[in-house]
């Protein structure tokens, strides 16, 4: 980790020597030169978010439509230091056949009351050894709203992030075994 944020801050220091040269040693108009500063400087900006966001942060990217739920933390609300609660799952994505694939990537999601108790249930399950899977879901189905910019999802009652796409969870089923064949000693 050491050695990437090393490279770099060596690659920022790079940058900014070879701006330094074209700003002193060419004919360019001073408007050029200030574009290419600024330029520059958005580059250092947005290429450390990015980078930050390769940390191993969570992301506050939607939810796939299925996954496999490894853990999950809960983070309620503090009033007294302005926190207004967070979840973070750690999941893995699914396939067609439901087996998990890929790598595991922590999500970051907006906590309300629904949520916080779907996830309470799940990281309980997880704490006596079941495996779960993850399904996104959405508020009750509204078959006459059609509209082009709307979905066909109704807010539910109550807080306005409850009507954005939530979770459920399912236990694993256990894996399917050939049957077993019986070998009779001769």
């Amino acid at each position: 980790m050491l050695e990437e944020r090393l490279i770099l801050s060596i690659s920022y220091a790079v940058i900014a020597a070879l701006l330094l040269v074209f700003c002193f040693y060419t004919n360019f108009t001073k408007k050029v030169k200030l574009i290419s500063i600024f330029a520059v400087s958005l580059f250092y900006i947005y290429s450390w978010k990015g980078y930050v966001g390769v940390l191993g942060w969570p992301t506050s990217e939607d939810l796939p439509d299925d996954f496999n739920i490894l853990w999950v933390v809960i983070q309620e609300p503090n009033k007294s230091k302005s926190n207004e609660g967070e979840l973070f799952l750690w999941i893995k994505e699914i396939d067609e056949y439901k087996k998990p694939i890929g790598d595991p990537r922590a999500f970051n999601l907006q906590w309300n009351k629904e949520n916080h108790r779907i996830a309470q249930e799940a990281l309980h399950k997880l704490q006596e050894g079941e495996r779960l899977n993850g399904k996104k879901t959405y508020g009750v189905l509204n078959k006459d709203n059609k509209g082009e910019k709307s979905t066909p999802y109704d807010v539910t009652e109550g807080e306005p992030e409850q009507g954005r796409p939530s979770f459920e969870f399912v236990e694993v089923p256990p894996p399917e075994l050939p049957p077993k064949t019986l070998i009779l000693d001769q």
